[in-house]
């Protein structure tokens, strides 16, 4: 196997294998019964569509003071606009991405958003109607999928690299956008003959630029596919591992000399997937006989150098990843033991309904040896989502997890997925401390931003949905001192729905 180089002929074959989808399992939701469910319950405003494909404003000061030290820029994205032509989204990872920037000047904040106008969205505009299948959705009478791209929402995260500003999605290219006016510049051909593969939504970045970040192909063969891009911003290597069965793989971690991909059971059944009958999400299956497959890559020649076994488990997201000098490869995941959450609780308020009753991840660690052996253990209580660290730590050993916690089954029966605690944890010794946001706010991942020397010196900076005030805002944290509260608070004239990821840019 060439390691480093894919055939055009292979790479053509890919894009063109994309099934041809049509009615999906899960019915559309629809306008009438989401705006019940929110005259009902005000939480569900975290699923609304923006009321403007655009929008701008500085954030009003509600309390504390903004450290003046902290410059730059935090840039954020998710799935937004999930109504459309009186079509809405069954999903919450379906709607068409937007992209927003908290830019930090030194005295104020000022906020920017817009609504990306992917190739997807332009499509669907000049059709009048939805005409493309989303990641748990598909549309009455679908259009043909010719490549990866044509269905690519740029819905999940945010990267900005070699001087440019990247909207990232799961199943295809990463999409180029002007940071002055939130336009779309096209999408990333990192080679030629990679152009449209997948290039997923969590990238790493080293402390020497080079940025790694994975993909998954489903047909004409499961494939995952490793990248490397230098500091520059251009494709130093690429890789590429035949794994079958294979299904959504959203994170993965790096080492110092390793890249490690953990594969939960949760795989796609290639005949469901090419009946066309049936979305992505609904083409996958439950296969706990599988368990957790971990795989582990060397990162001078992207070639597998190990493969571990651990009983089944979901997750979307690790913390970090580190190695001791015999090679064992310590790691961090948030884990739940099904994809029921992804599956069930994530599309129940896009119909109208709150509603989380599945078990949710909690904060798990992961020991690979040498040996082969592997262990994996509970590190801490409660439900644990979106951990983010200090970005310095990246592939070292780490003290610090910065994560959204909330009540797990013992503290208050069933798994609720109440995320309304920003919390530090220690990979060794759990729940270090933690700040509990208010019932009428709900906040989304936050991102850790350096300041200090020491790991963990900086600031956290946490987007929220103010439902009781039907506005948006910010919260800044002493990242040492998260218990004090927040140190500053600001808000926007106009609500925002919950979003997935970001990075923040210095300036």
């Amino acid at each position: 196997m060439n390691h480093f180089g894919l055939s055009r002929r292979n790479a053509l074959r890919f894009l063109a294998s994309a099934p041809l989808l049509s009615a999906g399992a899960l019915r559309a939701g629809t306008a009438e019964e989401f705006a019940a469910g929110l005259a009902r319950d005000r939480r569900l405003l975290a699923f609304a569509t923006p009321r403007a494909r655009e929008v701008a404003a500085p954030l009003r000061t509600v309390a504390g003071r903004l450290p003046a030290e902290l410059t730059g820029t935090l840039w954020r994205n998710g799935p937004a606009e999930h109504d459309r032509f009186g079509h809405r989204y069954g999903h919450w990872f379906d709607g068409d991405g937007m992209l927003q920037a908290f830019t930090f000047d030194g005295t104020g904040v000022t906020h920017r958003g817009r609504i990306l106008d992917t190739p997807k969205r332009r499509r669907e505009t000049q059709a009048g109607r939805r005409v493309l299948p989303a990641f748990g959705t598909v549309p009455p009478d679908p259009d043909a999928i010719r490549r990866p791209d044509d269905m690519n929402a740029a819905n999940t995260s945010a990267l900005a690299h070699g001087e440019r500003l990247l909207a990232l999605w799961e199943g295809g290219s990463a999409l180029e956008v002007d940071p002055e006016t939130l336009a779309t510049r096209g999408f990333v051909r990192w080679r030629d003959d990679l152009a449209g593969l997948p290039f997923g939504a969590h990238p790493k970045r080293e402390r020497d630029g080079t940025v790694w970040n994975i993909g998954v192909v489903i047909n004409p063969r499961p494939m995952l596919l490793l990248y490397r891009i230098g500091p520059a911003g251009t494709l130093d290597g690429f890789g590429h591992l035949p794994v079958d069965p294979l299904g959504m793989v959203h994170d993965f971690v790096v080492t110092e000399r390793r890249l490690v991909a953990l594969l939960p059971p949760f795989v796609v059944e290639p005949e469901r997937f090419a009946s066309g009958h049936t979305s992505f999400l609904d083409a996958h299956a439950w296969r706990p006989e599988l368990g957790t497959r971990a795989l582990v890559f060397d990162k001078d020649t992207l070639a597998p150098v190990g493969r571990h076994a651990l009983p089944a488990g979901f997750h979307f997201h690790h913390g970090n990843g580190w190695e001791e000098r015999d090679g064992t490869i310590h790691l961090d995941v948030c884990q739940a033991p099904d994809p029921q959450f992804v599956l069930r609780d994530l599309r129940a308020p896009m119909h109208g309904e709150w509603r989380f009753p599945s078990v949710h991840p909690g904060y798990r660690r992961v020991a690979l040896r040498p040996d082969g052996a592997a262990l994996i253990d509970d590190a801490a209580p409660g439900v644990t989502e979106f951990p983010r660290i200090d970005p310095r730590r990246v592939g070292l050993r780490h003290r610090r997890v910065f994560v959204l916690h909330g009540p797990g089954p013992t503290e208050s029966g069933p798994a609720t997925w109440v995320l309304q605690r920003i919390a530090s944890l220690d990979p060794d010794g759990g729940v270090v401390e933690h700040w509990s946001y208010p019932p009428h706010q709900l906040p989304e991942e936050h991102v850790f931003v350096p300041r200090g020397p020491a790991e963990g010196d900086g600031w956290l900076l946490g987007p929220f949905l103010d439902v009781a005030r039907r506005e948006g805002g910010l919260h800044v944290f002493d990242a040492r001192r998260l218990a004090d509260g927040p140190l500053w608070e600001g808000t926007l004239p106009y609500p925002m729905p919950l979003g997935l990821h970001g990075t923040f840019v210095a300036g």
